[in-house]
């Protein structure tokens, strides 16, 4: 009995989770032919303030400190595992994570079940405030449509994660049929892109320009606009990524930090969307500033550190340098501070940097290497660079911008990952410092105790 508890797959503990979670005045509810968790969902959008409270909740994964599972995705699923995978960045001193940095993720692997159960958790969430919302006679019309924008947001975001690190998973949208969900085969990934587009195209119909925050810790349109032109861009469709990055490069609501050092401070007017946090310290901070001035934690790889070109300003301010060993290596330091109560740090999830370079990228693959040279050069010039010149090719063009996207957002939520797989280059670059890399690991292995649990689940190949 011990071991079929053990072995359960967390789809089929969301329901007990969020019951738990959300049940309020369920009385009310009781009807002889509603399952009792959709009693307890029902519930958990009574009245705005509990509906403000569950939809607040998806926000967690990209807000939480370090401690219980949800604490390491931020980090590791998100940031760390990305890096470690691809050529940013790895722990020197430990071997915390290791299996990211060889590539030797197996099924078993504690840090690969870190990031499926964490995603799903809140998919489900996400799944539970877009079905109930709706059907909500508490919420005011203006409340529902920006509660439920949200909710479609990161519904998109956490699929777009689970996609581009697992590839095929399967799609759940209903959080009521625990067992059908626990039984769900693996969806393709045209279909989880579908109903990412379809989520985000919806949720840009419900919000609005304006924050319900104080500060931009809450997704309003710009935000969606922003995951839909990577979304887009990931898709090639060029045309269309180049026009949600134009939305919001043309809102008027966000410019980029003329000071390389301000770019990452929560009132930054480079940021799209951030995390908000109560001590203003970032566990990204926490993670890849050294505690010791002479032992360094996460440094990033010699290939990163030499790639920047002389005078890049983002060497200078977003990476420091540390002696170890008889060495110099060096670590990110984009975010300054590692501890504190009263810090001026949120995680950035969107800024405006990248919508340049995807704009750059989606005009220079459609030919319009004047339009891409303008945004990139925008980006290398804030970066203390010399532009480049109007007679770059449309292939050097591309080529550049693969770099620049490297030194502009590495380290940033498995960009440079994500990246070297879209553009196919993963299997040129990565042997180049992992000689044993093999191409089946650009996709991560399903974990073993979510096939046992569902055995309609099928490993990916090479696992």
């Amino acid at each position: 009995m011990q071991k079929k508890i053990i072995t359960i797959s967390i789809i089929k503990l969301f329901v007990i989770f969020i019951t738990a979670g959300t049940l309020v005045s369920c009385e009310k509810y009781l009807d002889p032919g509603t399952p009792p968790n959709a009693i307890a969902s029902q519930g958990a959008f009574a009245d705005s303030a509990v509906a403000l409270s569950s939809v607040l909740a998806l926000y967690s994964v990209p807000n939480t400190t370090v401690g219980g599972n949800s604490g390491q995705t931020i980090f590791v699923a998100n940031s760390i595992a990305g890096s470690m995978s691809a050529d940013d960045g790895y722990f020197l001193t430990s071997a915390t994570y290791d299996n990211f940095k060889n590539n030797t993720l197996a099924g078993g692997n504690n840090e690969g079940n870190l990031i499926w159960p964490d995603l799903y958790k809140m998919i489900f969430n996400a799944n539970n405030a877009i079905k109930y919302i709706p059907l909500s006679n508490g919420l005011t019309t203006n409340l529902k449509n920006q509660l439920l924008g949200e909710s479609k947001f990161w519904r998109a975001w956490y699929y777009f994660y689970l996609v581009n690190y697992f590839g095929e998973v399967p799609l759940i949208t209903n959080p009521d049929d625990a067992i059908a969900n626990s039984k769900m085969p693996r969806s393709t990934v045209n279909s989880i892109y579908q109903l990412i587009l379809s989520d985000l195209t919806d949720a840009k119909s419900l919000l609005t320009t304006t924050y319900p925050s104080a500060q931009r810790s809450r997704v309003n349109q710009s935000a969606v606009s922003a995951l839909l032109a990577r979304v887009y861009f990931y898709q090639q469709n060029w045309t269309a990524a180049e026009a949600e990055a134009t939305s919001v490069i043309s809102s008027g609501l966000y410019t980029l930090e003329t000071s390389l050092n301000n770019v990452f401070i929560n009132t930054s007017n480079e940021t799209i969307l951030q995390a908000f946090n109560t001590t203003g310290v970032t566990q990204l901070g926490i993670r890849f500033i050294p505690s010791s001035a002479t032992t360094p934690t996460f440094v990033l790889y010699d290939t990163l550190a030499n790639t920047f070109e002389t005078g890049d300003q983002r060497k200078v301010n977003w990476a420091k340098s540390i002696s170890y060993s008889g060495k110099t290596y060096y670590y990110p330091f984009k975010y300054k501070l590692r501890a504190g109560t009263a810090g001026n740090e949120f995680t950035v999830v969107l800024r405006l940097a990248e919508l340049y370079l995807i704009r750059a990228e989606a005009r220079a693959q459609q030919s319009n290497t004047s339009g891409a040279l303008t945004d990139i050069n925008l980006v290398r010039q804030r970066a203390g660079l010399s532009i480049l010149p109007a007679g770059t090719t449309q292939a050097s063009l591309i080529l550049a911008l693969e770099h620049e996207r490297w030194v502009e957002l590495f380290t940033e939520w498995g960009d440079r990952w994500f990246n070297l797989k879209r553009t196919n280059r993963i299997a040129t670059v990565l042997p180049l410092i992992k000689p044993n890399w093999k191409e089946f690991q650009k996709l991560y292995p399903i974990p073993a105790f979510e096939i046992t649990a569902n055995q309609n689940l099928i490993q990916n190949p090479g696992y």
